[in-house]
Formats: structure tokens, sequence, C-alpha cells
């Protein structure tokens, strides 16, 4: 909370940072898994390759040089995990698609799409986890302290978890505003109990 000239000042905007960003590429053709897999373990830009289909139904991959998570499925689709910003799912999306032209035969570009971003922040929180429970609405809420530390808070289109501490999750969102207005909104609803 600041202050301009002994009055307080309404409203903070909170920082957050990006844990994750999750999303999909599509590719418009069934896949050989298990051929994937072969030529996968031969490129030097994927350090590691996993395909169990008596375990998983779909093919595991990371790629160089930062680990990215890559899941091929059969049906074409491709689900990217870990990417710490939307330009860093971009980038793995671009690499993932530059080896799946080596190795497929197609002409278009394939689909690309941000689905969850997982955001974290760090609030100022001056009051108890029930107070701020009862002041969402428990319609909202849920809160059971002896199951989970963290107070969840269900929007129509994201959940926020808010522990204690003051650290807040934001997930649910895909896209960097709206993940924004929802951090900055639930930091609004603190600062109005305080």
């Amino acid at each position: 909370m600041s202050y301009v000239c002994g009055l307080k000042v309404i409203h903070t905007v909170a920082e957050f940072k990006i844990a994750n960003v999750v999303g999909m590429i599509t590719y418009h053709q069934e896949l050989d898994l298990q051929e994937l897999a072969e030529t996968f373990s031969t490129r030097d830009e994927i350090s590691s390759v996993t395909y169990e289909p008596g375990e998983n139904h779909w093919l595991q991959t990371r790629f160089e040089p930062d680990a990215s998570y890559v899941a091929v499925y059969r049906s074409g689709r491709c689900s990217v995990a870990g990417a710490d910003s939307i330009e860093h799912f971009e980038d793995v999306s671009q690499r993932m698609t530059a080896v799946m032209r080596d190795l497929l035969e197609f002409d278009y570009e394939p689909e690309t799409e941000v689905s969850n971003i997982v955001a974290t922040s760090e609030l100022d929180l001056n009051m108890s986890l029930e107070l701020l429970a009862v002041h969402l609405g428990m319609e909202s809420v849920e809160y059971e302290p002896e199951q989970f530390p963290a107070l969840l808070f269900r929007s129509t289109d994201h959940t926020i978890l808010l522990f204690s501490s003051g650290k807040l999750v934001c997930t649910g969102l895909a896209d960097i505003e709206k993940v924004s207005d929802a951090i900055e909104e639930m930091n609004t609803r603190i600062q109005s109990v305080e």
C-alpha cells in the first residue's frame, strides 16, 4: 500500500510472474508415435524421448536447450508445457514444427494456441484467510485449512489460490492482460477489506 502526502492511495498495481504457459500445436494428420519416437531419439535438439504405449498413449519429449516438454498424440496434436512466457511457448512451437517438417510432409502452417497461463504474485495480505473468504463470498470460495493451506477462489473463467503468506497463483486464463486484470482485481478486493 502506498501513501502520498499522508493520504492512502486506494489502488496499487500487483506485479506478477509467469510460472508456466501451456498450449497446443495441431498438425492436421495422424501421427505414427513409434516411428516418431525412433526418429526423435536421433535428433540433437531433443534431449529425451519416452514412448511406452502400455503406460501412456502419448510420446513424451524434451527439447534443448531448456528441456521444454512436448507431449505428442496420435491425433496430430501436441501439448507444450513449461514455457515461462508467450514468446517461449512460440519458440518451442516453432522448434517442434521445424523437426516435424523434416519428418512429415505438410505444406500448411500448424495451428498453435495458448490454453493456460499460470502466474504467481506476492500480495500484501494483512488479514486472515477466514475473513477474506467471507468477504469474497462463500459461493465463490473454498477454504478448508485442514485439507489444503490456500483459499481457492473460482471466477467464471479463472481460479486463484491465495496463501496466508500473500502468495497468489492464478490459473485458467490464456491472455496476459486477463491474467493481469484477474490478479489486480483480487488485489483490489483484498485492499478494500483492510
